[in-house]
C-alpha cells in the first residue's frame, strides 16, 4: 500500500539532493577536487585512486539519480511489488550518496590516532559547501531508506541499529579534532619568514623549522601554488606540501600529469625547491643533483681549459710588450672586454655585426663567436708599435679603431686573472686586430673550445675598419 508519508519523505530527499547544486550556481569557482597524492595516509591515497577510476560517475547529477529511483519505486509499489520497490530505493540511495560514503569509509581507515591524516582529510568536511553536501547526502540517504521500508515480521538486532551511529560519532570526533588544529595561518610578511629562500641562505632545521619555511615561501611566492592552496591554514598547507613531496619523489609522469590537471600544480624548479625546504628526502635528492651538476660543470670547464692550453702558442713576428692566453666563455654569441666598473651597454656588440667579427665603442670591445654558449680560446697581445699583419692559418682577420678612456682593459669575464692589460700606452687611441679560426669545428658535436682568437692591440689613430682576410 502506498503511504502518504513515503511520498513526503521522497520529496524531501529530492529537495536535499538538489539544494547543493542550486547553491553552487550562485558561487564562483564551484566544483569538486579529487586529490590522490598523500603517501602517508593509505585511505586518502586509495580514495584518490578509486575516485579516478569512478570519475565518469561523478558527472551524473544526484537529483537525476534520486528522481529515477523515485519513479521506479513508485511504479513497483503500485504494481504490488514493495520489496522490489525497496531494492530500487536502496539503489537510488547508494547512487545519491556514494561519493560521501566513499569519503567517510576511506577517512575511517586513516582517522584513528593519526593527526597528519586528520589534517589531510579535514578539507573534505570543512567549509559551508562541504558541510551542506555531506549533511544533505546523509539526510537524503536516511529519508529514502525510511520512505521505502517494508514492515518486518522479525525484530532487527541491536548491532545493526548501533553500528552506523558509532561509526558516525568516531568520524565526526576525529574530523573535529583535525579541524581544531589546522586553523592557524602564518603570514609570509612576518619577521620569522625573512630568512627563508628557495635556493640560497639559511636552511631550516627540524620538523617545525621546515614546516615554517615551507609555509612562508609558499605564501610569499604566487608562482608556486594556486591561490586556493596558498590560503589554506598552515597544517593543511603543510599536509598538501607533503603529498606533493611524495609525488615528486615517485616522479611518475602519469601521476604528475594527473596532479597538474587536478590541482593546477606543476612540479617545476621553484616548486621543487620549496618542497626541499619541507621534506628531507626531496632536499637530499636536490642537493645530490646540485653536486652532480657542479661536478659536471667543473669537468666541462676543466676540459675547455685543457684544450686551450694544449694549443701551440702564437709566435709573433715581433716581440709583444705583454701576452696572455685563456679559455673564455662566450655569452650570447660574443666575448667582451671593457674598462671601468660598469658593464658595457652593447654598442660594441652592435658594431661587430657590421664586419661579422669585432666591434668597438669607447671603453669596450666585443668579438663574435660561432655559437651562443661555448668556450673559446683567446690569446691577447699588447704592442708598443704596429706588428706585421698575419693572414696565414686564419679564416678571418679584421682591424678596427678603439678609444681607451682609462688605459685599463682588464675585464675579460672569468678570464680576467689570466690575461694582461694590453693597453701599454695608457689612455688614448689604439688599433685592435682580431684573428679567428675554427668556426666550423665549433659548430660540430663536442665543439666546445674549438674556436680560437688572437687579439693584437697597439697604438694607432685611425678609426677605419679594415678587412684583412
Amino acid at each position: 500500500m502506498l503511504r502518504r508519508s513515503s511520498l513526503v519523505l521522497w520529496a524531501l530527499a529530492l529537495a536535499l539532493t538538489a539544494l547543493p547544486y542550486a547553491v553552487s550556481l550562485t558561487m564562483e569557482g564551484s566544483g569538486f577536487l579529487i586529490m590522490s597524492m598523500a603517501g602517508t595516509c593509505p585511505g586518502f591515497e586509495l580514495h584518490g585512486d578509486v575516485s579516478m577510476a569512478l570519475l565518469p560517475l561523478y558527472v551524473v547529477p544526484e537529483p537525476l539519480i534520486a528522481l529515477v529511483g523515485f519513479g521506479l519505486w513508485l511504479l513497483l509499489v503500485r504494481k504490488g511489488r514493495p520489496r522490489w520497490g525497496r531494492a530500487a530505493g536502496w539503489l537510488a540511495a547508494v547512487g545519491v550518496t556514494w561519493p560521501t560514503l566513499l569519503e567517510l569509509g576511506f577517512a575511517a581507515v586513516d582517522l584513528v590516532g593519526n593527526e597528519g591524516c586528520r589534517q589531510t582529510w579535514a578539507p573534505f568536511f570543512r567549509g559551508a559547501m562541504s558541510i551542506m553536501w555531506t549533511a544533505g547526502d546523509a539526510l537524503a540517504l536516511a529519508l529514502i531508506l525510511v520512505a521505502v521500508r517494508v514492515r518486518r515480521t522479525t525484530p532487527r538486532g541491536w548491532i545493526a541499529r548501533t553500528a552506523g551511529a558509532v561509526l558516525a560519532v568516531l568520524l565526526l570526533a576525529g574530523l573535529q579534532t583535525g579541524g581544531s588544529v589546522v586553523g592557524k595561518v602564518t603570514e609570509a610578511a612576518e619577521e620569522k619568514c625573512r630568512p627563508w629562500d628557495l635556493r640560497y641562505g639559511t636552511r631550516p632545521a627540524g620538523r617545525t623549522g621546515r614546516e615554517t619555511a615551507f609555509v612562508c615561501v609558499a605564501r610569499g611566492n604566487s608562482r608556486l601554488l594556486p591561490r586556493r592552496f596558498r590560503e589554506l591554514p598552515d597544517a593543511e598547507l603543510v599536509a598538501f606540501g607533503r603529498s606533493l613531496c611524495g609525488a615528486s619523489m615517485r616522479a611518475d609522469p602519469k601521476e604528475l600529469e594527473r596532479l597538474r590537471g587536478e590541482t593546477g600544480v606543476t612540479l617545476g624548479i621553484e616548486t621543487t625547491q620549496a618542497l626541499a625546504l619541507l621534506c628531507p628526502d626531496v632536499d637530499a635528492r636536490e642537493q645530490a643533483e646540485e653536486k652532480r651538476q657542479d661536478a659536471e660543470n667543473d669537468a666541462f670547464i676543466a676540459t675547455a681549459k685543457k684544450r686551450c692550453a694544449s694549443l701551440p702558442p702564437h709566435r709573433p713576428r715581433i716581440r709583444p710588450a705583454v701576452q696572455g692566453a685563456a679559455s673564455m666563455w662566450s655569452d650570447y654569441g660574443a666575448v667582451t672586454a671593457f674598462e671601468g666598473e660598469e658593464p658595457p651597454e652593447g654598442a660594441a656588440l652592435d658594431k661587430a655585426f657590421g664586419n661579422d667579427l669585432v666591434g668597438a665603442a669607447k671603453g669596450e670591445l666585443a668579438i663574435l663567436t660561432a655559437d651562443e654558449a661555448m668556450h673559446v680560446c683567446v690569446t691577447v697581445e699588447g704592442y708598443g708599435t704596429r706588428p706585421p699583419v698575419e693572414r696565414e692559418g686564419w679564416e678571418k682577420v679584421v682591424e678596427i679603431g678603439y678609444t681607451s678612456p682609462e688605459g685599463e682593459l682588464t675585464h675579460w669575464a672569468e678570464a680576467a686573472a689570466d690575461l694582461p692589460n694590453p693597453l701599454v700606452k695608457g689612455p688614448g687611441r689604439y688599433r685592435v686586430r682580431v684573428h679567428m679560426r675554427g668556426a666550423d669545428a665549433a659548430m660540430k658535436d663536442d665543439g666546445d673550445a674549438r674556436q680560437r682568437f688572437l687579439v693584437m692591440i697597439f697604438p694607432g689613430s685611425s678609426r677605419r675598419t679594415e678587412i684583412l682576410r
